[in-house]
């Protein structure tokens, strides 16, 4: 039959002896009709699936309420709504008052009745994140019911330029050449939403691990991802060869299927996915990382309801047919009879490996979030005489290590961030140990030559003497005033010594940054030494009074890597 969905039809498979009502917001009821009679009343289980495999959770759904199930003599309705996984993670996260998405606030607590009994995400890594918010999220028994690998969706022609039928180190190196060459463009929908996105990150992310120099390459790639909150639409460019599309075999295999009306109706309006999608071809992650589609109940609800989530546990895990016809393969990554192939994709069994690492999804979150969101910066500069000493024996003066450093390091902000430069030294014009060269202003053309500019002239003051202290809590107070949500408001500190000036103690200095702090306005001081003279633990303290970090550089040809880390994780 075809019910109505939101102007579209969705067609459902329905046993004989069900009933289907449409809710509100493409919520589907099945009700159990045994022996004539109708399930008034009963246990009312509410499931959240992500929306490409909604409709296989309502198919299955169906199947299982004609049979009558019951729980102590009460009737089982399942209420199946698509629901995207980023969408509900942010509101059992909210449940209790914290959040999935870095950067973003906690949104208001729901209602109970607005929390689903049963949720059915894309990936564990949701499951993951939320429980980092709130360790007992969910029931203990979490079990996957479909699988589907991530691969990257191109034409045969840009697969071929890649040099190979999956993703790995070696393409991921070419991958990043043809980008920052413009040769490519990678889509995705944005990794803090997409766990298909996310894994790519990922894949990019680890890229540097074995070469920490390829770190600016990766932050240029991720800067240049052609973002889109709708997959079909991302491949139709990747089938004109505009680009290389970050998505999951499913969707690939779904939108692309004659049996895929149902998909496609449940999905997606826009016209972009009646493309022709015939030439694409699908390049799994190596090493593999896989949608497992877990099967979570959460905690918290009434015994009745996690008696029938079992119940439709059980039922979902034994109807291969409903997921398997639209291109999911089973939890162990097999597949049957009904599973389309094509595009690269074959019924041999896939690796099924999930992303649940919580210390691998913060770090490239956290790597995400800092170099794709806008900051808000003041560079502090040490100019004191010492800065015209060698960073090492024959090498540049430490000056010129800062000046590259801050001009290569402009190239590394977005347009839409802002930036602003302090110098500081005793007796400095103004009679303070700081003074404002540029102030912190939207990072326009005309800002980058103002700054450029600055950091070019720049010279040493006839004094060694060095107010770090003082400094650095005038510039902390600075930003604070006039923070900016969304951003990262951070305090970048490049010295290469310690506070020469008597006065303020370092145990003065802590008491009032921790006075200036506001948990609700956080601004971070991040520092870089230059050379030998450091006082390496006088800068971790100051660091972590604001939670930053402390770096010293030792190796010119680093400092521009080393720059970038300092502000990635400080965000």
């Amino acid at each position: 039959m075809d019910v109505p969905n939101r102007g579209r039809s969705l067609r459902i498979p329905i046993a004989i002896g069900a009933v289907v009502v449409l809710g509100a917001a493409g919520v589907v009821t099945v009700r159990a009709v045994s022996g004539g009679g109708s399930c008034s009343g009963g246990v009312r289980l509410t499931v959240a699936a992500a929306p490409e495999i909604a409709p296989a959770v309502r198919d299955a759904a169906a199947r299982f309420t004609a049979k009558g199930p019951e729980v102590r003599g009460n009737c089982i309705r399942v209420e199946v709504r698509a629901a995207e996984s980023a969408d509900v993670a942010a509101l059992l996260a909210a449940r209790n008052g914290g959040t999935v998405i870095p950067g973003a606030s906690a949104g208001p607590s729901p209602a109970d009745a607005d929390v689903p009994t049963v949720w059915i995400p894309d990936s564990t890594a949701w499951l993951t994140r939320v429980r980092a918010v709130n360790r007992e999220a969910f029931e203990a028994q979490v079990t996957s019911v479909a699988a589907s690998p991530v691969v990257l969706a191109a034409t045969e022609k840009v697969a071929a330029g890649l040099g190979g039928h999956a993703i790995g180190a070696e393409q991921v190196n070419t991958l990043l050449s043809k980008v920052a060459a413009r040769q490519l463009q990678v889509g995705a929908v944005d990794p803090r939403r997409s766990t298909a996105g996310l894994a790519g990150a990922g894949l990019l992310y680890d890229s540097i691990a074995a070469d920490p120099k390829r770190l600016v390459d990766m932050v240029r790639v991720y800067r240049s991802i052609a973002l889109s909150e709708n997959p079909p639409a991302l491949l139709r460019a990747a089938a004109t060869g505009a680009q290389a599309v970050l998505t999951s075999e499913q969707q690939v295999l779904s939108l692309s299927s004659p049996t895929a009306t149902s998909r496609k109706s449940d999905f997606s309006s826009d016209p972009a996915i009646d493309g022709d999608l015939s030439g694409l071809v699908t390049m799994p992650l190596d090493p593999s990382m896989t949608l497992d589609y877990p099967y979570a109940v959460v905690s918290g609800k009434p015994a009745s309801n996690l008696a029938a989530a079992e119940l439709l546990r059980s039922a979902l895990t034994a109807a291969r047919d409903p997921f398997t016809r639209l291109g999911f393969r089973g939890p162990d990554g097999s597949t049957g009879a009904a599973f389309p192939t094509g595009h690269g994709v074959s019924q041999a069994e896939a690796l099924v490996k999930p992303l649940s690492d919580a210390e691998k999804i913060t770090e490239v979150l956290g790597y995400w979030n800092a170099t794709t969101a806008p900051s808000r910066v003041l560079t502090l500069m040490d100019v004191t005489s010492s800065m015209t000493r060698p960073i090492a024996k024959g090498g540049p003066s430490r000056l010129d290590v800062l000046r590259k450093a801050a001009t290569d390091g402009l190239g590394l902000f977005t347009d839409d961030s802002e930036l602003g430069l302090w110098a500081y030294a005793a007796g400095l014009p103004g009679g303070k140990d700081y003074q404002q060269i540029v102030p912190v202003s939207a990072l326009t053309k005309g800002q980058r030559a103002r700054l450029t500019s600055a950091v070019a002239a720049a010279k040493a003051a006839p004094t060694d003497t060095c107010g770090l202290y003082e400094t650095v809590l005038a510039a902390y107070r600075s930003l604070k005033e006039g923070y900016k949500d969304g951003r990262s408001n951070t305090v970048v500190v490049f010295t290469d010594g310690a506070n020469s000036k008597p006065g303020m103690s370092l145990e003065t200095l802590q008491l009032e940054l921790e006075r200036a702090t506001d948990p609700t306005r956080p601004v971070r001081v991040v520092l870089l030494g230059i050379g030998p003279d450091v006082n390496k633990q006088e800068l971790d303290t100051i660091a972590a009074t604001t939670g930053g970090r402390a770096f010293v550089v030792q190796d010119p040809e680093q400092i521009g890597n080393i720059f970038l880390q300092a502000l990635i994780r400080s965000s």
